[in-house]
């Protein structure tokens, strides 16, 4: 007589620790990186792997040139198995803390934790004293975080199993450069800057040819000029009389605002995909959750740059 019900549906589930070897090797794309994650050993890894095979009847990993790969049909299993292995470690975490409130996990890139996020996070927590935010930075996709997360903000649309996206912040980047040093070095006209220390974004290395392309400028192939890694670093070295630099004008609207920077031809501008957030999609709804991404758009909303008003744009001629 076939069984049904709760205990036939758990008799389908494959091994947990066999799916976190899964998990952690396709993430990884090795099983040595993944044994080193789980503090096992290399064969250990292997052998939950063959479990795992042995238990679906069929290869799940083939070694590519980047090392081990899902099979195409394990493709789709590994997306669902890294969402449901966050949801259970989250769910695991509120558990835990239950009665201490929500805690909500945000990984977002350094320049808009710093430059955007944290800055306006105070009204959030006084609004909503029992959520408590956590912030972690990082550059790496969604798909490669190995700590679970609510919510991911990065630069361009995302997608992933049981989250959804939306754009909550426009990116246009214009060239900005601090007071004293345009003093130092006069900018008349767009075609100035190549005679001028123009800084890079290693993230962005076509900034700022787009930039001269929309003004007009014919470049060379390539532009002189410091480059650096993370954003702000970027921005902080413009407010140093360093060089010229091309900023996300939402992210350094204290800046501009304060006359710290200044912006060089506000008529010039290059709009980019916008700010993204990526978070779980529950069911139920998660009050907490719903309450920090609708924030989050309104927040947005309120920093997206619109350009600038007759005054500050006179003030900011150059």
């Amino acid at each position: 007589m076939a069984t049904s019900g709760p205990r036939a549906h758990t008799a389908r589930l494959p091994p947990l620790k066999a799916l976190r070897a899964f998990e952690a090797a396709v993430r990884t794309g090795s099983l040595t990186a993944a044994a080193a994650e789980l503090s096992v050993t290399h064969s250990a890894v292997s052998q939950q792997i063959k479990t795992l095979e042995t238990h679906f009847g069929q290869a799940l990993l083939v070694r590519g040139a980047r090392g081990v790969e899902p099979t195409t049909p394990a493709r789709n299993f590994y997306e669902e198995t890294r969402a449901s292995l966050d949801r259970i470690g989250l769910a695991a975490e509120q558990l835990s803390q239950a009665g201490a409130g929500r805690i909500l996990r945000i990984n977002a890139t350094p320049s808009l934790a710093v430059n955007w996020l944290i800055p306006r996070l105070s009204s959030f927590q006084i609004a909503n004293p029992r959520v408590e935010v956590r912030v972690a930075t990082s550059v790496v996709s969604a798909g490669k975080l190995k700590d679970p997360f609510d919510v991911v903000m990065r630069r361009g649309p995302m997608s992933k199993s049981g989250f959804a996206c939306a754009r909550f912040l426009p990116d246009v980047l214009g060239a900005v450069a601090s007071p004293e040093y345009l003093r130092r070095h006069p900018v008349k006209q767009p075609a100035d800057c190549l005679k001028h220390t123009m800084l890079h974004l290693s993230a962005r290395p076509n900034a700022w040819p787009r930039w001269l392309e929309a003004a007009g400028v014919r470049t060379p192939r390539k532009t002189d000029g410091p480059s650096f890694e993370h954003f702000f670093l970027s921005v902080q070295a413009a407010g140093a009389n360093l060089g010229i630099a091309i900023g996300s004008l939402a992210l350094i609207g204290e800046e501009l605002a304060s006359g710290r920077l200044v912006q060089l031809f506000p008529a010039v501008t290059v709009e980019e995909a916008g700010f993204h957030m990526l978070y779980r999609a529950p069911q139920p709804r998660d009050a907490a959750l719903d309450l920090f991404t609708a924030w989050v758009k309104e927040r947005g909303q309120e920093a997206a740059y619109r350009g600038w008003s007759d005054a500050m744009v006179g003030r900011m001629t150059v």
